[in-house]
């Protein structure tokens, strides 16, 4: 994947070239993925989907929610899946948060559940530094009942201003 990722910048491309190298290679195994792409400059983020968990997006102004954007199969199902590329400018202050499966689902637990939780703990903590966000959202991993894998990643976003000091 990260030579492939060398030759073209299109998440949807890197998804799509890496799945018919591995469906290629005949060895029966497949793989989640979410590749994304953030320009810090632009501040414009791509990103694809292979059967892997949806992201979660909070914004300081109390916007939040799981991004079901559509995606593909797991890398390694079929030859030629097509795998969609979602851009989405992030202005403001906000956090994206990446997570495996392992932290919002499980036994008795329904993806849907851990999902919600991820995006309110996301709402209240995203002005927070990354490793705190990161802190509380791998804890929901507690509430699955099982120990499949459980990761996290947060980009976290924007300019935090300084909050004024009461004169006292």
């Amino acid at each position: 994947m990260r030579a492939v990722a060398t030759a073209t910048t299109d998440p949807a491309e890197v998804l799509g070239r890496t799945n018919d190298l591995l469906v290629g290679m005949d060895s029966g195994r497949f793989v989640t993925c979410s590749f994304l792409r953030f320009d810090p400059v632009t501040s414009e983020l791509v990103d694809a989907r292979a059967g892997h968990v949806p992201a979660v997006w909070a914004t300081d102004d109390g916007r939040c929610d799981v991004v079901l954007n559509e995606g593909g199969l797991p890398l390694g199902i079929r030859a030629g899946e097509s795998y969609p590329s979602t851009r989405r400018s992030l202005t403001g202050v906000g956090a994206f948060v990446l997570l495996t499966d392992g932290v919002v689902e499980g036994p008795g637990y329904p993806i849907e559940e851990g999902l919600k939780r991820v995006a309110e703990l996301a709402c209240d903590a995203c002005r927070a530094e990354p490793d705190e966000l990161a802190a509380q959202v791998i804890r929901v991993a507690d509430l699955t009942g099982h120990s499949d894998d459980a990761a996290v990643l947060v980009l976290r976003y924007g300019e935090l201003r300084e909050q004024p000091q009461a004169e006292g």
